[in-house]
């Protein structure tokens, strides 16, 4: 058996019972499709994910990537999975079919991405840029860019990257050096990036770069900074492979995980002849690049999730058969399975309870995303719009830390054995530790929520991720079982409403102070989402549960976990907001030397 293990019922039950997904096939774009092709698909994927892709994990941990001469070498395997990655269709599997793309809703990409992550991460970050950069081709290119790339790229014959780091320019790309120099029809291009993902490697003859350049002349900061498409091998007017473009990669990185996923070093325009071609308007390269990097951020998110479930689904599966220890009650005379000691069983509600939620949050913003981008103009597409941008950083940076932490918890579960790479769970917490620096690491979306996202549109952002959840507390609040919890929760809520505004006015009366605890804050806000996901879920299973018999256990699990989640998480939410509200100003006035 391999190392990726998923529950497709926990699945499906968010999908079918909370988000009714099949009625985004009411939507114009998707009016040809109906909900048992939306159900095909996932399950599809998941056999995708187990018989492509879950070998590939502890091959590619095993080979690691090989730089020789200046080239990068990568396990032979993957070059024949990234192919039929694309040439199946999963790497444009939403896109509109005019370049080859399957033209299923939005968030089946956020679904189809948490199997191809949980089974091999390394790998799925290949086809994932290759998607986001064919994409921005696909929105902002020319005609000419887009019919030269993007079906290539989508069907597995090309891949992408996105290049935005550099030497002096990391969380601040404001101060990015590439330079475009300007020549006829296209520019050239000189300069260096670092922290390259999958920057250049042997799975596919051409590798398209997405460059963040300043062209020569432009103003500083990031008003002067273009875009550009910048091909490893040349295309000639025909559509045939031409010559090296000058793009050579300097060297890879040795790091803790991802052994398998080349980190590069590029260096463009060394002999001078670099060239590239501009995407989109001059100028408004960030602004443009921030689509891939908002995607990029939300499968940060989907990849910390979709490890942190198998790493609870092996810790669950070990505990149901590693025997160890008396039965602290006494009722049995033999050792019992670990699964029955309470501390154990602490451990595993925790996680199954974070799992099935941050699936949930992020899930409901795919489904959300749906809506913002296919509904007809209106105040209720621009609501939906508000919540997606509102939660991005939320979900970003939550799902990557409580992904590491269920991945330690799960290591905890199997006591040493935990430890040892007879088990994937190593891996899985080496792997998943780069997601809360990646995109810009947590503490800055932190400062993104409760700065730019808790004031732009006069606070609309902010008021519709309000509203969603005093309407779910209004409805349910007299609930015969569950209507403690969500009372809780919506006292919670309302006291982190007011407390979040006092935080966010501070952001002009005291900057500093504000950047100090905009982390705590992010931390109450992703706690009250995930709380009352987790208590719609329960609200959704309680008819079943009432029901006898074994076969409604699986229901009562969704109501346990919410009641318990809600009473362990709803305290540490107050604690934070008297954290990020505190006056205390040690962090600030603490002298350099005295740490």
């Amino acid at each position: 058996m391999g190392h990726f293990i998923i529950n497709k019922k926990d699945i499906f039950f968010i999908l079918k019972e909370q988000l009714n997904y099949g009625t985004l096939c009411t939507l114009p774009r998707y009016i040809d499709l109906n909900e048992k092709t939306l159900d095909l698909m996932v399950t599809e994927a998941i056999s995708f994910a187990k018989g492509v892709l879950d070998p590939l994990n502890e091959i590619g941990e095993e080979w690691g990537v090989k730089y020789e001469n200046g080239k990068i070498f990568c396990p032979p395997e993957f070059k024949k999975a990234f192919k039929q990655y694309g040439g199946d269709g999963w790497t444009a599997a939403a896109r509109d079919p005019e370049y080859g793309g399957q033209g299923f809703p939005h968030m089946m990409r956020i679904i189809i991405n948490e199997m191809m992550y949980g089974a091999c991460q390394s790998f799925n970050m290949a086809p994932s840029l290759t998607h986001g950069a064919a994409h921005l081709i696909e929105s902002f290119g020319t005609k000419d860019l887009k019919k030269n790339y993007v079906p290539k790229m989508f069907n597995g014959t090309w891949s992408g990257t996105m290049c935005l780091t550099e030497p002096d320019a990391g969380s601040n790309l404001a101060a990015v050096n590439t330079i475009a120099l300007r020549e006829e029809n296209h520019f050239k291009i000189k300069g260096t990036k670092i922290f390259i993902s999958w920057g250049d490697h042997d799975l596919t003859e051409n590798i398209i770069h997405l460059v963040l350049a300043r062209i020569d002349g432009a103003p500083k900061g990031v008003g002067g900074i273009s875009l550009f498409v910048v091909p490893k091998i040349r295309i000639n007017s025909n559509g045939t492979s031409g010559e090296q473009n000058d793009v050579l990669c300097g060297g890879i990185e040795k790091k803790l995980g991802l052994h398998a996923s080349p980190t590069c070093v590029l260096n463009f325009g060394t002999a001078d002849n670099c060239i590239g071609f501009l995407c989109g308007k001059e100028n408004k390269g960030l602004a443009q690049m921030f689509q891939m990097m908002n995607a990029a951020r939300i499968n940060s998110a989907v990849s910390g999730m979709s490890l942190a479930s198998s790493a609870y689904q092996n810790a669950l599966a070990y505990t149901r058969q590693r025997i160890q220890g008396r039965d602290i009650n006494r009722k049995k005379k033999d050792d019992v399975k670990i699964i029955n000691h309470p501390d154990i069983r602490r451990m595993l509600l925790w996680m199954k309870a974070m799992v099935d939620g941050m699936r949930s949050m992020i899930y409901t913003g795919a489904f959300w995303s749906d809506l913002a981008l296919e509904m007809p103009d209106g105040k209720k597409k621009e609501h939906y719009g508000n919540l997606v941008e509102f939660i991005t950083p939320i979900i970003k940076a939550y799902c990557s830390d409580m992904g590491f932490r269920v991945c330690e918890t799960a290591m905890q579960c199997l006591g040493g054995y935990g430890y040892c790479c007879d088990y994937p769970i190593e891996q899985y917490m080496r792997d998943i530790k780069i997601l809360s620096l990646y995109e810009g690491t947590n503490g800055i979306q932190s400062m993104d929520l409760m700065g730019r996202k808790m004031s732009i549109k006069d606070g609309a952002l902010f008021s519709a991720f309000k509203t969603e959840i005093e309407k779910f507390c209004i409805e349910n609040m007299e609930h015969p079982e569950l209507g403690d919890k969500i009372r809780a929760l919506n006292g919670v809520t309302k006291r982190l409403c007011e407390a979040a505004t006092e935080l966010t006015n501070r952001m002009r009366t005291d900057p500093s102070q504000w950047a100090s605890y905009s982390y705590p804050a992010l931390t109450a806000f992703s706690e009250v989402f995930i709380v009352w996901r987790l208590l719609d879920m329960a609200i959704i299973a309680h008819p079943s549960a009432l029901k006898k018999g074994k076969k409604y256990d699986y229901h009562r699990g969704k109501i346990m976990q919410a009641t318990y989640f809600t009473d362990i998480t709803l305290p540490h939410t107050m604690a934070s907001i008297e954290i990020f509200l505190r006056n205390g100003k040690e962090i600030m006035q603490i002298p350099n030397n005295a740490y």
